[in-house]
């Protein structure tokens, strides 16, 4: 935290005023002090009036500005101030006579500048408000940023939140389609059921205890796309051909939980599902240059002329291109091919040679990731 930062955070604030006060006093007393070349006389004349002044500014700073300016009661404002320079000027006029003059201004004309004396009063009311203007200038700066600060923090909550939310709506979507999967072998009686429920008992293990978290190890994630891939091949069996590479180190990387698996139950989804003759898959994952670059590409059935939303308007795409909105902004790029035969998406988003993901985009953001 810098030294500004202490200064304008609540947590500070007798520190900051203490600080304010003996900042004016020294300032003054030096000012005062170097046009007589006397600096004790300089410090009299300073704490002769300091009670005025600390009145001035505590008085605008907890009545004037909360009661009227917050609140635009400008009218009110303006007749207050006026009054209130007046009497102040009044006040610190009162003080230097009965204090600074009878030790300093021994010989001092009370008939000629009497103690009534508007303009005089005016004067040092001058004085006075210097200080008061330069307090209510640190008052609204400060407000300004615990204003901005608490902007930030709120956005980052909500942000946070509705990551939160669109990561449970993801749990129920995968093991929805998994349990149809092994609906599906249960019904035929096959020996291979039992290799889906261990199978099954992984994923589910990964979706509730490892996806709790804000980043999770790439080979996390690249272990249950193997993982899905090899329980739809139970459901597909010989009619399916499915490719995944790898390429690159993914032992130290980090990337937020369930970002690329819904492209490839999508892949499996839409791509195999209605197919009645051999189906592909290609899956390839590449790490290069600080880059994470996921290309997913599928078979369409025969005379499926489904435009592309019909592929990419699934709970699972919505809420992970959602979370990539949320995550990246502008950082990452989705890119949607719909061809005749197939259907492909390539996802890229950065990734740092430390392991972190990293988002350019927002500080916010960032600290999301």
């Amino acid at each position: 935290m810098t030294a500004i930062q202490i200064f304008l955070s609540p947590r500070y604030r007798l520190l900051s005023h203490v600080l304010f006060w003996a900042v004016y006093m020294v300032y003054a007393t030096l000012l005062y002090g170097s046009t007589r070349d006397d600096y004790w006389r300089g410090f009299v004349e300073v704490i002769s009036t300091l009670p005025v002044k600390i009145t001035a500014v505590y008085f605008t700073l907890y009545y004037l500005i909360p009661r009227f300016l917050y609140a635009r009661k400008y009218p009110g404002l303006i007749l207050i101030f006026i009054i209130s320079v007046i009497l102040f000027g009044y006040a610190d006029r009162f003080l230097m006579h009965k204090i600074y003059v009878p030790i300093y201004l021994k010989d001092y004309n009370y008939e000629k500048f009497p103690m009534t004396d508007l303009a005089k009063a005016i004067q040092r009311s001058s004085i006075v408000y210097l200080v008061v203007f330069a307090a209510s200038a640190i008052k609204l700066i400060k407000k300004n940023y615990q204003t901005e600060r608490f902007s930030q923090e709120l956005g980052k909550e909500k942000l946070d939140a509705e990551l939160k939310f669109l990561k449970g709506q993801i749990h129920p979507h995968f093991l929805f389609n998994t349990l149809n999967t092994l609906y599906a072998l249960t019904l035929q009686n096959s020996p291979k059921s039992s290799e889906v429920v261990l199978k099954l008992s992984h994923l589910l293990d990964y979706m509730l205890y490892d996806c709790n978290v804000e980043l999770i190890p790439l080979r996390k994630e690249v272990q249950q796309m193997q993982n899905l891939i090899e329980l739809e091949q139970f459901r597909y069996g010989n009619r399916l051909e499915v490719s995944f590479s790898v390429t690159g180190d993914v032992s130290v990387q980090q990337i937020p939980p369930l970002l690329m698996l819904p492209f490839v139950e999508n892949a499996f989804k839409h791509g195999v599902s209605k197919e009645v003759e051999e189906a592909f898959i290609s899956i390839d994952l590449t790490l290069k240059d600080q880059q994470l670059i996921l290309r997913v590409e599928n078979s369409k059935a025969e005379g499926d002329t489904k435009p592309e939303a019909e592929y990419t308007k699934g709970i699972g795409l919505r809420n992970v291109s959602r979370r990539l909105d949320l995550l990246y902004a502008d950082s990452y790029d989705l890119q949607v091919f719909d061809e005749e035969d197939t259907f492909m998406i390539v996802l890229k988003i950065p990734i740092s040679a430390k392991g972190n993901l990293v988002s350019e985009a927002n500080p916010v953001q960032q600290s999301l990731v």
